[in-house]
């Protein structure tokens, strides 16, 4: 893909956002997977560079389990 440049960026996790024309989405999805990750203790990132492509980093915490 071409990237994320970075005015987008800031917003992609914003409820409701999206690049995509008017009636072509709802711009949730993202936004919902924020709020799962979050829910869980975790964190989403995204990074995008100048030659295109982006990268989404997800990190959950481990979860201790009595044995």
């Amino acid at each position: 893909g071409e990237g994320i440049d970075p005015e987008t960026q800031q917003k992609i996790f914003d409820p409701f956002f999206t690049t995509k024309p008017f009636g072509s989405g709802m711009g949730l999805g993202l936004w919902l997977s924020h709020e799962h990750v979050s829910v869980h203790g975790g964190q989403i990132e995204a990074e995008s560079n100048d030659t295109g492509g982006g990268l989404f980093r997800i990190r959950l915490p481990r979860v201790q389990t009595e044995d």
